[in-house]
């Protein structure tokens, strides 16, 4: 435990500028945040499931991956909207402003706790039921990973020092305490294996890396021309006066419940009916109040699985979440995938749902929401990094 003492100080030292008082709070804040952040990881250490039959403790899996959502997890909306925040915030990156005028904000910690992650071993993964297109244009803007994961785990991107002509190309925004490796620009590709499994419900992608440097003007294919049993799925829909999203998207679509004109309230209950699903091969999970719907063997827990797997082959494919694997999130969309890893952070709560799991399961989730001192959201992130760069659950 860290303690701090106040020492007496001159009759000048008492007359100190406002900013010497910041800084002294600050730093205070610094050490409540230490020294919790020790205690949960000497915690970590005496969990239960960290003692053998004989009473001795021993030592935790390894943690060899790490994802994390974006939105309201890495990313955050304060007070949904940044306005209030000061421009000259160097520690503060924002993001451009979404669809709906919003702008997100990341810490520069967080953006260097992530590449500590890495370089400890960890493989980072960023995992988002957002369009492809949104994430594409983020890029700069968030932390590098290992993996880029879209559409509710149904496309996914990998780094590459390539940067060739053709080549989908991201230019990382600076932020304090970047390295000129961090700021090094590096290209993307797409996990075609990955890709064909999703095609054979899907039909083939419209938004390929040809269309990735036209973004600005790239217009998706109209329900009408696609195929597969996603868009079959959607027509039926349609048919029946949904609003269907489907801009930027190639393996999953969206009901806004905010944008229907004609189906309101119980009815979208019907549109989470398992079985009739299940019959199309599809599945669906709730995000910000819509409802996303994609192929049954994407969704975020089958795609971290399938990265586990990808990235660790020797690891037994039944253990590489339970055992080796935390995850960063918020909402339901993640919940089967927060269940499935051995340890869940919570930075920000969004839904009731996650609620309710979180207090079924208290010992499986760490909720740092409740002590960020930031003010914006992403101090919570950024100690529940810190927890599993020191070793924590």
């Amino acid at each position: 435990t860290v303690v701090a003492k106040w020492l007496p100080t001159s009759s000048a030292s008492r007359h100190k500028s406002y900013s010497t008082t910041s800084q002294l709070s600050k730093l205070l804040v610094s050490i409540v945040i230490l020294s919790f952040t020790t205690t949960m990881t000497q915690a970590s250490f005496h969990n239960n499931n960290n003692v053998n039959s004989n009473n001795k403790i021993i030592d935790p899996p390894a943690t060899l991956l790490v994802i994390s959502d974006i939105d309201g997890t890495l990313v955050h909306y304060p007070d949904g909207d940044s306005s209030s925040l000061s421009e000259n915030d160097d520690n503060l990156l924002k993001l451009p402003p979404s669809s709906t005028g919003m702008r997100g904000i990341v810490s520069s910690q967080t953006l260097k706790l992530t590449q500590e992650l890495r370089k400890q071993g960890k493989k980072f993964v960023l995992m988002s039921g957002m369009r492809t297109t949104t994430l594409l244009n983020r890029l700069p803007y968030l932390p590098k990973a290992d993996a880029y994961c879209s559409e509710a785990g149904g496309r996914i991107f990998y780094p590459t020092d390539q940067t060739t002509e053709g080549c989908f190309t991201v230019e990382p925004k600076a932020f304090e305490g970047a390295t000129k490796e961090d700021l090094k620009p590096f290209g993307i590709v797409e996990d075609l294996d990955w890709r064909r499994k999703m095609e054979e419900y899907t039909g083939e992608f419209d938004l390929d890396g040809s269309s990735f440097e036209t973004l600005e003007t790239f217009v998706s294919a109209p329900v009408e021309k696609r195929v597969g049993n996603l868009w079959d799925y959607a027509r039926n829909l349609q048919k029946m006066g949904y609003v269907i999203d489907m801009k930027g998207y190639s393996s999953c679509f969206r009901l806004n419940t905010k944008k229907q004109t004609q189906i309101f309230g119980d009815d979208f209950q019907g549109l989470i009916d398992k079985e009739v699903l299940a019959k199309a091969g599809l599945a669906t999970s709730v995000n910000l109040s819509c409802i996303d719907i994609y192929p049954a063997i994407s969704g975020k827990k089958n795609c971290c699985q399938y990265l586990g797997k990808k990235f660790f082959p020797d690891v037994p494919k039944s253990e590489i979440l339970s055992n080796n694997a935390v995850c960063l999130c918020d909402d339901d969309n993640d919940i089967e995938m927060a269940l499935a890893v051995r340890h869940a952070y919570i930075p920000s709560l969004s839904s009731k749902t996650m609620e309710a799991e979180i207090q079924k399961y208290t010992d499986h989730f760490t909720e740092t929401y409740k002590i960020d001192s930031s003010g914006s959201g992403t101090g919570a992130s950024d100690l529940a990094l810190r927890l599993i760069l020191q070793g924590g659950q």
